[in-house]
C-alpha cells in the first residue's frame, strides 16, 4: 500500500498543480511553459497530508478548495484584462466591469456563443473547486499511510528545490520554467493594490482641488477663440495602430489624404498630432473624463472619485465663458446620474437624438446621424449670425467603430436627406455577422479598420459642410483598440487632428508640435490627455503669463500612473 500510496499522491498533486498553474501561463512565451506546477497547490495538498488536524476535518480540504476556486477566478480575470486593455487585473478596480465583459461577449460573439463562452469561464472557477475537493479528500486518505506522507514530502521539496535552481540559475531552464509561485504573487499583489487603492482616495481629492485655471478672470477665459464654435468629438478605438500597422496603414493613408484634400477643398485649415489616452482597449469614459477633468482617470475608482468631487471641467470653463456647452452621447441608452457633474447644459443621450431607423448591431446609431443631429439641434444657424445664439462647446462620442465593428451603415451622399434616420432602413448593412468576424483574426481586422474608415469618412463630409472659421473641430481617438488588432506592446497614444477655417485658431496647435495635414508626425511629440484641459484654456484665454500644459497626474498610488502609459 505504501508503494501505491507514494505514486497516487505524486500523481495528484503533479495533475492539481499543473491545473493551477496553467492559466497564469496563458498565453504562453513557448509550447513548454504550459507544463509547469504550482507551489501553492503542492503545499496545500502537503498541508491536508501531514497536519493530523487538517488531515481529519473536511473543512479543511473546503477551504482549500475555495482557495483553488479564488485563484482560478483571479487568474482567468487576469487573463482577459491583459487581453482587453493591455494592464495587470486589478481585483479592486475591475470587478465592477464584468458586466462590460459581458456586453462584449455577447456582442462579439453572438448570443448563443458569447452565452456559452460566459458560461464555461464562469463554471472554471466551480470546477476547480470540485477538483480541489476530490484531490483533497485523497491526499487527506493518503496521508494516513506512509507512503503518501513520504509523497508529500517529495513533491514539496522537489517543486521547492526546481524553483530555488530557477531563482539561482535562471538560464539552465531556458525558456522552460517548470515551477510557479504565480498563484501565490498574483494574490498578494491584488492584496497590495487593495490597500494602495483604498489609500490613495484623499491624495486624489486634494489633487482635484488644485486647478490654476480657476483664476482666470470671465472676460479674459477662453477670450482667444472670438466666440466660435468648439467641437471635441471622439472616434471610437482610434489609435495609433491604424496608422503603425502593416495591415491597417494602406486603408488608413486614403482616409487620411482624401480629408486632407477635402480639406483644402474647403478653404479649411489641419494640424495633426498625438496624444497619451489613460486607457487601453476599453473603457472610453476613462478617456473622456480624463480629457474633461484634467486629471489622469485611469480606473472606475477614480472615475467615481472624479464624479463626486467638485472639480472644474472644461464644460465649466467654457460655460463660464459664455458657451452653450452639450454632451452628444448615442451609446447611452440608460439614465446616468454621473453626467450632471460634467457640467453641461444639455445632454443628449440615444433617446434624445430622435433616431428612428434600426441599429446597427451595438451602435444605436450611424456616426453620419449622430453628426447630423448635432446640426440640427444646436449649430442650425452659423455661431455669431443668430441673435441669442450663444457660441457652442460640444463634447461628441462617435460609437460606429465600436467592437464587434458589424454591421456598418454606408455613408448616404444627401446629408439633408437623413431626417429621423429612417432613411438607414431602406440602405444594406456593410459586415459579415460578428460571431463569424470574431472567430477569425483577419477578418477582424479588416471590419476594425473599416469602421474606422467609415467613421472618418462621416467627420470628413461634416467638415467639408459645417466647420468653417467660426469653428474649431477636435476630432481624436477615446484609446487604442484591443491588444489583438493593436499589438502587445502598442502604447496608449491616439490621433488628434484639428480642423478649422480660421488658421489663428491652430496657432496653440503648432506652438504644441503638431504638423500641417491629417497626417501626425510618428515621432511627434505627446500631449497626455490629462493635460489637454489647461492646455487648451491656457491657450486660448488673454492671460499674462503662460499655465503650463504639462502638469504632474494626481500623485496616486494605486499602481497604474506610469505602469501602462508608455509612448
Amino acid at each position: 500500500m505504501g508503494s501505491r500510496a507514494f505514486a497516487t499522491y505524486l500523481l495528484v498533486a503533479a495533475v492539481l498543480s499543473a491545473l493551477v498553474a496553467l492559466p497564469f501561463r496563458l498565453p504562453p512565451d513557448h509550447p513548454l511553459n504550459l507544463l509547469s506546477f504550482s507551489i501553492e497547490a503542492v503545499a496545500a495538498l502537503a498541508l491536508l497530508a501531514l497536519v493530523p488536524a487538517l488531515r481529519e476535518r473536511p473543512a479543511a480540504r473546503h477551504a482549500a478548495a475555495a482557495l483553488m476556486a479564488l485563484i482560478c477566478f483571479v487568474a482567468l480575470g487576469d487573463l482577459m484584462t491583459r487581453l482587453a486593455l493591455s494592464r495587470p487585473l486589478n481585483l479592486a478596480l475591475d470587478l465592477r466591469l464584468l458586466p462590460s465583459v459581458a456586453d462584449l461577449a455577447l456582442g462579439g460573439l453572438g448570443p448563443a456563443l458569447g452565452m456559452l463562452a460566459l458560461l464555461v469561464v464562469g463554471l472554471l472557477p466551480v470546477l476547480a473547486y470540485g477538483l480541489t475537493l476530490a484531490a483533497g479528500a485523497a491526499v487527506q486518505r493518503l496521508g494516513r499511510h506512509t507512503g503518501g506522507r513520504i509523497a508529500a514530502v517529495t513533491a514539496v521539496l522537489l517543486v521547492g528545490g526546481l524553483h530555488l535552481v530557477q531563482e539561482q540559475s535562471p538560464g539552465l531552464f531556458h525558456r522552460f520554467w517548470p515551477s510557479s509561485v504565480d498563484a501565490g504573487r498574483t494574490l498578494t499583489a491584488q492584496w497590495q493594490q487593495y490597500r494602495e487603492v483604498r489609500a490613495s482616495a484623499p491624495l486624489f481629492r486634494a489633487a482635484g482641488q488644485q486647478d490654476a485655471l480657476a483664476v482666470i478672470p470671465p472676460d479674459k477665459l477662453l477670450a482667444g477663440l472670438d466666440g466660435a464654435d468648439v467641437m471635441v468629438a471622439f472616434v471610437e478605438s482610434y489609435g495609433e495602430s491604424t496608422l503603425s500597422l502593416p495591415a491597417f496603414r494602406p486603408t488608413m493613408q486614403r482616409r487620411l489624404d482624401s480629408f486632407a484634400r477635402t480639406v483644402e477643398q474647403s478653404g479649411l485649415h489641419a494640424m495633426s498630432g498625438w496624444i497619451v489616452s489613460a486607457t487601453s482597449g476599453g473603457q472610453s469614459w476613462l478617456a473622456h473624463s480624463t480629457l474633461l477633468s484634467g486629471m489622469l482617470i485611469d480606473s472606475q475608482f477614480r472615475y467615481d472619485l472624479l464624479v463626486g468631487s467638485e472639480r472644474r471641467t472644461l464644460a465649466h470653463y467654457f460655460a463660464k465663458a459664455g458657451y452653450r456647452t452639450v454632451d452628444i452621447q448615442p451609446a447611452i441608452v440608460k439614465p446616468w446620474p454621473a453626467g450632471d457633474f460634467f457640467g453641461f447644459d444639455a445632454i443628449y443621450q440615444a433617446g434624445d437624438l430622435g433616431y428612428e431607423g434600426s441599429p446597427f448591431g451595438w451602435v444605436t446609431m450611424p456616426d453620419q446621424f449622430t453628426l447630423s443631429r448635432l446640426q440640427a439641434l444646436e449649430r442650425a444657424a452659423p455661431a455669431g449670425e443668430a441673435p441669442g445664439r450663444a457660441p457652442l462647446f460640444a463634447h461628441l462620442a462617435l460609437i460606429s467603430s465600436h467592437a464587434p465593428f458589424t454591421p456598418l451603415a454606408p455613408i448616404l451622399p444627401d446629408w439633408s436627406a437623413l431626417g429621423d434616420g429612417s432613411a438607414f432602413d431602406a440602405v444594406e448593412q456593410i459586415g459579415q455577422p460578428s460571431e463569424d468576424v470574431w472567430r477569425d483574426i483577419g477578418l477582424l481586422r479588416d471590419h476594425y479598420i473599416r469602421a474606422i474608415d467609415y467613421s472618418l469618412t462621416a467627420l470628413e463630409g461634416y467638415a467639408a459642410r459645417h466647420v468653417d472659421d467660426r469653428t474649431l473641430l477636435v476630432v481624436l481617438g477615446d484609446h487604442q483598440p484591443l491588444p489583438m488588432l493593436a499589438g502587445k506592446d502598442a502604447g496608449q497614444a491616439v490621433p488628434v487632428h484639428v480642423l478649422s477655417g480660421d488658421p489663428a485658431l491652430l496657432k496653440p496647435f503648432a506652438e504644441l508640435g503638431f504638423v500641417r495635414g491629417m497626417a501626425p508626425r510618428p515621432d511627434g511629440s505627446r500631449l497626455k490627455m490629462e493635460a489637454f484641459r489647461d492646455f487648451f484654456v491656457a491657450s486660448f484665454s488673454d492671460i499674462d503669463r503662460p499655465l503650463l500644459a504639462e502638469r504632474k497626474p494626481a500623485p496616486l498610488a494605486d499602481g497604474l500612473d506610469a505602469k501602462t502609459r508608455s509612448n
